[in-house]
């Protein structure tokens, strides 16, 4: 079976009219002649920065135990993901999620970038309402 993986860019329109732009890596092949598509992972919004990276089990741990030590950096962190072959740029870093999937029996990291959004109102203005 041949399988043939590409990136999907998906178009959100949003409640305010405007649109969003989600890419996502989606794999192609073929059941009794017919075509079908298994997601593999989310990107986000910027395909060249991925958002989400599949981890080998003993990635997951490392990165776990340095977490719960204190002792990592987002510069380490970019460091061992462009170490495990993926890019993703450190620009606007907030957060990072570890995630395991159950059903799947799979690990993976999420990074999570700060938003820029003009309509976001700020802790202090809404405690002034």
């Amino acid at each position: 079976m041949i399988r043939m993986p590409f990136i999907r860019e998906n178009v959100k329109k949003r409640k305010d009219g405007t649109t969003v732009k989600y890419f996502e890596e989606v794999e192609s092949y073929r059941i009794n002649g017919k075509v079908r598509q298994r997601h593999i992972r989310s990107l986000g919004r910027d395909k060249d920065n991925p958002s989400n990276f599949a981890l080998e089990r003993v990635h997951f741990g490392y990165i776990a135990t340095r977490l719960m030590q204190g002792d990592l950096s987002a510069d380490d962190l970019m460091d061992m993901i462009d170490g495990m072959g993926h890019h993703a740029g450190k620009d606007d870093l907030e957060r990072i999620g570890l995630f395991y999937d159950l059903k799947k029996n799979t690990f993976s990291l999420s990074l999570y970038r700060k938003r820029s959004s003009v309509n976001r109102k700020t802790a202090g203005s809404l405690e002034e309402d």
